[in-house]
């Protein structure tokens, strides 16, 4: 391809799914490694056709065998020539997945063919190297994958535009979207959109972001402001095109009690009331003389802690750290069940010993 060709190449949306593919654990730890990034491309600055209307949208549901974010991704775009003639272009869809991509008009399917990975120079991806913890907010740093970019395997479709006129385009494809493990209990996962690359089009056009996630109050992190509609459906609308890509992860809170998904600080707070229901039992049990008080409320702590310590120390070890835990709350609430028992039989008997 010349470069005069490639001059003339139609500006692009470019998505790609972030931060990193399903994570391979090794070595007792997760291993992470980049997603494809960007192809070799010069963006059109002054192509007259204008990009009135964006819509995303991502469908997320669980990867196979239960592993990963896989989305169905949907994107729409309004189209117009502002050119007082007819022209043809050819648009570059870049994307880290072909699975399922297919380009649409109305009912009609556009032919794609692959194209050579191709690097725009004129515009750069954002490159991610954290994660956000959507429900701490807390922002957490990926493993070092390099500092090589990646490229990305693009689709090529042409389009025909009449003088003046308005086309409507889908394009849907299947991705796998990124995940992080280390250090949390529920698995956090992420996906990028690329919307800078929206600035080459001419206008300024409206931009429609949606989200489903696939189970009902999920706790969602947007960089870019979303409205919840429903129990799994966030929403955004801009009247203008966003200065940054959009980035989103998101967390399944099963099992999560407190305000994070920190495996330290989740942890730390469990044990803490742990010990707290536990002193309260004790005094109970104490002050009212019923040993069988404690009895029942160790049972409820202990169901309490097995179902909230549900990891601890990552692969390989979270089994072996998990059970030690259990049994050693269970070994400190018998210890205080004996001596409960023995501080009620004493008094008892003192009381028995008053009456006579």
């Amino acid at each position: 391809m010349n470069l005069t060709k490639m001059r003339s190449l139609l500006p692009v949306i470019l998505l790609l799914s972030l931060l990193l593919p399903a994570a391979a654990h090794a070595n007792g730890g997760p291993l992470y490694y980049p997603a494809d990034g960007y192809g070799l491309l010069r963006m059109d600055e002054h192509s007259n056709i204008s990009l009135v209307r964006e819509r995303v949208m991502y469908t997320v549901s669980k990867g196979p065998n239960d592993h990963g974010s896989r989305a169905e991704v949907s994107v729409e775009y309004e189209l117009h020539n502002r050119n007082n003639a007819n022209k043809d272009v050819e648009v570059l869809f870049l994307t880290p997945s072909r699975e399922s991509l297919t380009v649409t008009e109305g009912n009609e399917l556009i032919p794609t063919s692959l194209a050579p990975e191709l690097r725009p120079i004129n515009w750069k991806p954002l490159v991610k190297n954290t994660v956000i913890e959507p429900l701490s907010g807390k922002e957490l740093t990926l493993s070092h994958y390099g500092d090589g970019h990646s490229q990305a395997l693009g689709t090529r479709f042409p389009l025909s535009f009449k003088e003046g006129e308005t086309k409507n385009i889908v394009v849907r494809y299947v991705e796998q979207g990124g995940m992080y493990e280390k250090g949390v209990i529920q698995t956090i996962y992420s996906h990028l959109y690329y919307l800078t690359p929206a600035e080459f089009w001419e206008g300024e056009p409206q931009v429609e972001l949606e989200v489903k996630l696939y189970v009902p109050d999920s706790k969602l992190h947007s960089n870019l402001p979303m409205e919840q509609t429903g129990p799994a459906t966030y929403k955004a609308t801009f009247s203008t095109l966003p200065s940054e890509d959009w980035y989103f992860s998101y967390i399944v809170p099963k099992r999560l009690l407190f305000p994070t998904n920190m495996e330290m600080d989740h942890n730390l707070m469990v044990l803490g009331s742990v010990v707290l229901m536990s002193a309260i039992a004790a005094a109970l049990a104490l002050y009212l003389r019923k040993s069988y008080l404690f009895t029942i409320s160790s049972i409820g702590i202990l169901s309490f802690t097995i179902f909230y310590i549900s990891k601890l120390g990552g692969y390989p070890f979270n089994f072996i750290f998990v059970t030690f835990i259990d049994l050693l709350v269970a070994a400190g609430l018998l210890i205080c069940q004996i001596w409960i028992w023995k501080r009620n039989k004493r008094y008892r008997q003192i009381s028995l010993k008053d009456d006579k």
